[in-house]
């Protein structure tokens, strides 16, 4: 994967334009993503970091996990990679659920990635049910359905059973 750095005509802020194959359509894609840099001002050097920082994220998302890799550990190294993609509050926030929440529960399971069900995921919610609102109980949901997304894009064998 190649990046580079933009600015947008009658924007105030560089762009990082990350350069890829699909790997599902085989076609070179582009995105753009937002460092909230000024161009203004001596911050050239501060955007190279950002793009530095943003190419070994998506660089380590794209590496090759064990097929025995925990779920627990996954979904950790996951939101690691999206650190700098992410507004730092919305990235503190999804932390905190993290630890608090969701690797209290699934540690002590063990599970693998490959062995997560539907069944582990209703389990969750049933027992966050008891303590938190249906509505913050969602939020978590989406931030794992988003991990396991990733899990998928990565090419990991999740055998979901839809009969347990």
């Amino acid at each position: 994967m190649k990046g580079i750095l933009q600015t947008k005509k009658d924007r105030p802020n560089y762009y990082i334009v990350l350069d890829y194959i699909d790997e599902t359509s085989g076609k070179r894609k582009r995105k753009w993503i937002t460092t909230d840099i000024p161009v203004a001002g001596n911050n050239k050097r501060k955007a190279n970091e950002r793009l530095k920082v943003v190419l070994e994220g998506y660089n380590r998302e794209k590496t090759d996990f064990s097929k025995d890799v925990g779920f627990t550990i996954f979904i950790s190294e996951w939101l690691e990679t999206l650190m700098h993609t992410l507004a730092p509050t919305t990235y503190d926030g999804y932390k905190l659920v993290l630890k608090v929440h969701i690797l209290p529960y699934f540690e002590p399971k063990k599970l693998k990635v490959k062995d997560l069900t539907p069944a582990h995921i209703q389990q969750y919610v049933a027992f966050k049910l008891k303590e938190l609102s249906p509505n913050t109980v969602i939020k978590h949901l989406r931030n794992i359905s988003k991990c396991l997304d990733s899990a998928v894009r990565q090419n990991l064998s999740l055998l979901i059973r839809l009969r347990e």
